[in-house]
Order: C-alpha cells, then structure tokens, then sequence
C-alpha cells in the first residue's frame, strides 16, 4: 500500500509573481540582444545545405 504524496514546500502568490515578473524581464533582455555575425554565417551556411539537398 503506497503513502499519499505529501506537498512540498510552496511560495506564496506574491513570491510567484516577483519570480515571473524578474524572469520575463531577464527573457525580454536577451531577446532583445542581436544575433551575433557568427551565429548568421553558421545558419546561412546550413540554410545554403539543406536547399542543396531538396
């Protein structure tokens, strides 16, 4: 016979806000930087492949 799962400790309504409102900005942040020049020559590279292969 298993034992019912007890609840873990949990944040307040506040605190999950406080935490989800810190994380979107810190997601908006890094959204907003630019794609650096070598990461677009490495996915135009494998764009130019993948067309090769169609």
């Amino acid at each position: 016979m298993e034992t019912p799962a007890k609840p873990g400790p949990r944040l307040s309504e506040e605190s999950q806000a406080f935490i989800g409102l810190k994380l979107r900005e810190l997601y908006d942040d890094v959204v907003a930087e630019p794609v650096p020049d070598r990461l677009l020559e490495l996915l135009n590279k494998l764009g130019a492949k993948d067309d090769e292969t169609r």
